[in-house]
């Protein structure tokens, strides 16, 4: 299969060009440390230089016999020394050469015998940013006779230019080594890292378009650094993700299936229930008491193929939201289930017996306030409710409280800044262990014998489009409490 496209984006936004200039400007920062110190450097050496030759010219002037030299030999002395006047001290005497005979005015005092490294820096730097054309004095020791005192006389502007001269080569040098270095980074990074990512980027593109197909899964490679850990954990990623979809594939296709034999049941049962109906009119004693049970079989099948059909829409049902009250809801609940119950019929006696059948055993007692007001689907909450009031009597319990606990929250996620969690309690044996950790999973979590385990993952379902919450709060061996969070209406 051939791979896609990969669209990149343009080589100034890429990571190697960031990359490129993040290198450049680093190894010019670097520069910036090697640059102040070597001019300050060459600063020293320059005046330094000037001493020396300031000194080979007083021992010219020292060779003669009077000391005394013509005018034109002493300015060419100096002039091929580069400065303006020199003083050589000995111990006895001082010997003196200048350019003109009257003596030049001194801007600035430099003296060589002190140093330190900070007065270097800040000297080179005013130095070099120096515009005018200062006369400097310029005191120190030759390195040919470091016994001996010398000052010269030289102009500051001639310093500075050779200063900047030298700044211009080393800047040069700089940018030439920051741009070798950075290509060299560039390259290496480059195909260390940006070339493995686009691969890794492509790869995972082509997997979101065919994620079915085996060969696209990647092959992770057998590098063991941090890229090749990702392409690993990638690989792994892919097979699971691969695995997942083929089980989904499957129950959905199952699910499809199951879907329609369900709704083709619910039909064949409905016929069934109303010609099983007419039996119960028949006038043999065993018919009719056969039809009882017949019904409630039939009921239970077709109470299940609902529930299957139910769960089997991609999305909840539109809600058509009312106000009610929530004591008003529950009422019903009970009163329906309480009467099921106690359906003579729905018990399985005969019809001959209903004025020896015994009153409904089961209880549920509700304790909510008369003012808590819903706005939401009725019928949702209806059958929300109803699964979760008649799962326990059918498990085993005979009473269940329904209860009401006001709380605060949060404004801006409820509405009006409220919530209610309404507590279903029961006295029944509780809930399994299995049960427990297939909570709310679909055709995994019944509690009971006979039950398709779609009860709790509907109602948590139908309680959550109301932006509400259904959690199972404890249980044991003296019954399980359910607790559903509801926002409450102004």
């Amino acid at each position: 299969m051939e791979r896609p496209h990969l669209k990149l984006p343009p080589w100034a936004k890429s990571l190697s060009a960031r990359l490129l200039v993040l290198t450049v400007s680093f190894v010019m920062l670097a520069e910036v440390f090697v640059f102040a110190p070597s001019v300050a450097r060459f600063r020293i050496d320059w005046l330094e230089a000037h001493l020396d030759s300031a000194y080979l010219a007083a021992l010219a002037l020292e060779a003669t016999p009077d000391q005394m030299i013509p005018d034109d030999l002493e300015k060419e002395l100096l002039s091929n020394a580069g400065i303006e006047a020199v003083i050589l001290r000995r111990e006895d005497r001082k010997l003196l050469l200048q350019r003109d005979d009257m003596p030049a005015k001194i801007d600035k005092d430099v003296d060589l015998t002190s140093f330190s490294i900070p007065m270097a820096l800040l000297e080179g730097f005013s130095t070099l940013t120096q515009t005018g054309n200062r006369m400097l004095r310029v005191i120190g020791m030759p390195s040919m006779a470091p016994t001996f005192e010398i000052e010269i006389l030289v102009h500051e502007k001639t310093l500075t230019e050779a200063m900047r001269d030298f700044g211009w080569r080393v800047m040069g040098l700089s940018l030439m080594i920051s741009f070798f270095t950075a290509g060299l980074v560039y390259f290496a990074l480059n195909r260390m890292m940006v070339l493995p990512m686009r691969t890794l980027t492509r790869d995972m593109i082509r997997f979101r378009e065919t994620p079915q197909d085996k060969n696209a899964v990647i092959d992770p490679g057998h590098r063991d650094d941090e890229i090749g850990v990702a392409r690993q954990e990638l690989a792994s990623m892919q097979q699971d993700l691969q695995a997942m979809l083929n089980q989904r594939r499957r129950l959905a296709a199952l699910g499809t299936a199951a879907t329609k034999i369900s709704h083709d049941l619910r039909n064949a049962l409905a016929t069934s229930m109303l010609m099983t109906e007419q039996l119960a009119k028949s006038q043999d004693d065993e018919v009719r008491a056969v039809v009882p049970r017949l019904l409630s079989s039939m009921e239970r099948a077709v109470y299940i193929s609902e529930q299957t059909l139910s769960f089997a829409r991609e999305t909840p049902p539109p809600r058509d939201l009312v106000k009610f009250t929530l004591v008003e809801l529950i009422e019903e609940i009970r009163d329906q289930i309480l009467l099921q119950k106690s359906d003579p019929l729905l018990d399985g006696a005969a019809e001959s017996e209903t004025k020896l059948s015994l009153p409904c055993t089961a209880q549920i007692e509700i304790d909510l306030p008369n003012d808590v007001m819903l706005e939401a689907d009725y019928d949702m909450l209806f059958r929300a409710f109803s699964n979760l009031m008649r799962n326990p009597l059918e498990a085993g319990a005979n009473t269940v409280w329904v209860s009401v606990q006001k709380v605060h929250g949060n404004s801006q996620s409820i509405q009006d800044g409220h919530f209610i969690e309404v507590l279903i309690s029961d006295n029944g044996p509780g809930l399994a262990e299995k049960a427990i950790k297939n909570l709310f999973i679909p055709f995994a979590a019944s509690g009971r014998q006979g039950g398709t385990g779609l009860g709790l993952a509907i109602a948590r379902e139908l309680i959550a489009v109301h932006n509400g919450d259904l959690r199972l709060a404890a249980t044991g061996p003296d019954g399980a409490i359910f607790c559903v969070k509801l926002p409450v209406s102004s």
